[in-house]
């Protein structure tokens, strides 16, 4: 479809939540569901740069605040955007207001936000709104960091008007959304599908995540591909820098002729891994790390194998000790 028919469907969505009276009639459920719903999916999430899409009246943008350095608060209504701006003046000093088009963020910069976040909204946008929404995503988000979305479960009446289903939910499901979001470069890290307004799996929770290889790596190695990198033995070495501490995820291809792979930093040996494998597989591996240069080596097992194969390597940076805005 082209963008402006995606901008279409989010318009057709867009106009009928212009100032609705919803927005206050759910008001008063909003702590529960932070507490219960939405915090231990998020809780571990950094907050330097959020993106609180299609805030409405800001009921969750109530929430986003005190924790965010810098919120992008994003509607396609202009009329949303004029109420957030009044409901939250003297308190925005950190706060950007966006009038999007439904569809897209062009507005917010590559690799720039650490959590986009959209609660009970994306629930009604048709299933090409939310693969746009999705693309987008992948762009704006820093390596690593992650997307909470609350999203449809409903698949009942495919093709079908979404005013007509249950609380006007359009079109999506928890497998169909996990799968635009591959598509679209990011992985999932959580799914739970949830009742609503008395509708048993109506809905469902997802935390995606962009990943967060390594940027640039240096060394002697074979390349082939599918692989990272390949070690053909103890005379070759990869090597790349971490800009602070993490978790490191390595995912090797493990076979016959495999031995093990050694991590060092500086002259310290972080982990040892053994890849060797009679059936060929693929083996994950995960340990931390400090800021600056890690070295990888393939070491003979004692039998002659001494190859290491490196398929990915994935870096979950250490959460930010940054205290909440007063």
């Amino acid at each position: 479809m082209t963008s402006k028919g995606v901008a279409g469907l989010a318009k057709e969505v867009g106009d009928d939540w212009k100032e609705h009276a919803y927005y206050e009639e759910v008001e008063r459920f909003m702590p529960d569901a932070w507490k219960n719903l939405i915090w231990p999916v998020i809780g571990e999430c950094e907050f330097s740069s959020i993106v609180d899409l299609a805030a409405g009246h800001g009921r969750n943008t109530e929430f986003l605040l005190p924790l965010a350095r810098s919120l992008h608060v994003v509607d396609i209504n202009k009329e949303n955007i004029d109420f957030c701006r009044h409901r939250f003046k003297g308190r925005d000093s950190h706060v950007r207001y966006v009038v999007n088009d439904g569809s897209s963020l062009s507005a917010l910069r590559d690799d720039s936000v650490t959590l986009v976040y959209c609660f009970d909204a994306m629930v009604h946008f048709d299933s090409d709104v939310v693969r746009n929404y999705l693309r987008e995503f992948f762009r704006i988000l820093e390596p690593g960091a992650h997307a909470f979305i609350h999203h449809s479960n409903y698949t009942s009446n495919p093709g079908g008007r979404w005013m007509d289903n249950p609380n006007i939910r359009n079109f999506m499901s928890k497998e169909l959304f996990a799968h635009y979001a591959h598509k679209e470069g990011l992985t999932v890290s959580f799914q739970k599908v949830i009742e609503w307004g008395g509708n048993p799996a109506l809905d469902c929770l997802s935390l995606l995540r962009k990943p967060n290889p390594p940027r640039r790596i240096s060394g002697t190695y074979t390349q082939r591909e599918e692989m990272l990198f390949v070690l053909a033995g103890a005379h070759e070495s990869a090597t790349f820098s971490l800009a602070r501490p993490g978790t490191v995820t390595l995912e090797a291809h493990a076979h016959a002729w495999c031995g093990q792979l050694v991590v060092k930093q500086s002259d310290r040996v972080l982990a040892t891994f053994d890849v060797h494998a009679e059936q060929a597989q693929s083996k994950q591996y995960v340990f931390e790390a400090e800021a600056g240069e890690l070295s990888f080596h393939a070491e003979d097992r004692g039998d002659g194998r001494g190859e290491a194969w490196v398929k990915n390597i994935d870096i979950q940076w250490r959460k930010a000790d940054a205290a909440p805005r007063a």
